[in-house]
């Protein structure tokens, strides 16, 4: 499946960003007591809102919705609202253990003995959006253990590539019927369109 490239010129006036969680919670029929289980499969959602819109963006903007054809195509997306770190890799940080799923990240590659993201700080792993928890200040090897969320849903390969730079994720559309442009003939266009975390 071929994945878009959002246009670098297109961004949105406002944006709605927020964690959908793959959590159940089970009550008991007999004395209703509940218990709560979190399950892999937590993803990202999110509104965007484009207001006076050129006709220059607004015919990229277009071109992107119909080329994703509604929710069978899939686009990279990241959070405007939080850009991505420079220059924290050493060349570059990257997976530093096999077989890790959960909600922690061994990693190294790193500049050493500094923070090397901040709590809140996005980052991509074989080609899933993660957030760090926590601060994480790599040792003097480059070394570091990231706690993220939401948990990996499958274990990335030794040495795979860790994007701090420009994390994203792979979007689709959350329903068939997006893409409805406002225009004012000749002058400007509108529109706003939801997206959610497309899960391999």
């Amino acid at each position: 499946m071929m994945i878009l490239d959002w246009p670098e010129t297109v961004i949105p006036n406002t944006l709605s960003w927020q964690l959908i969680s793959n959590s159940k919670t089970f009550t008991s029929v007999f004395n209703g007591s509940s218990q709560t289980v979190r399950f892999p499969g937590s993803r990202w959602r999110c509104v965007l809102t484009f207001n006076i819109l050129t006709d220059e963006k607004a015919r990229l903007l277009e071109s992107l919705i119909a080329r994703l054809d509604g929710e069978s195509g899939r686009v990279r997306l990241f959070d405007w609202a939080r850009p991505g770190l420079m220059g924290m890799g050493s060349p570059y940080p990257k997976v530093s253990a096999a077989n890790q799923l959960g909600r922690s990240l061994n990693t190294d590659g790193w500049q050493p003995n500094r923070r090397v993201l901040r709590q809140g700080d996005y980052l991509t792993v074989g080609n899933e959006l993660k957030m760090a928890t926590g601060d994480v200040v790599s040792n003097n090897a480059g070394m570091a253990i990231i706690p993220i969320s939401p948990m990996l849903r499958y274990s990335p390969g030794l040495h795979d590539k860790i994007e701090t730079e420009q994390p994203f994720g792979i979007f689709r559309q959350t329903g068939n019927d997006q893409g409805n442009f406002q225009r004012k003939p000749g002058i400007f266009t509108s529109t706003s369109l939801s997206f959610e975390e497309a899960l391999f």
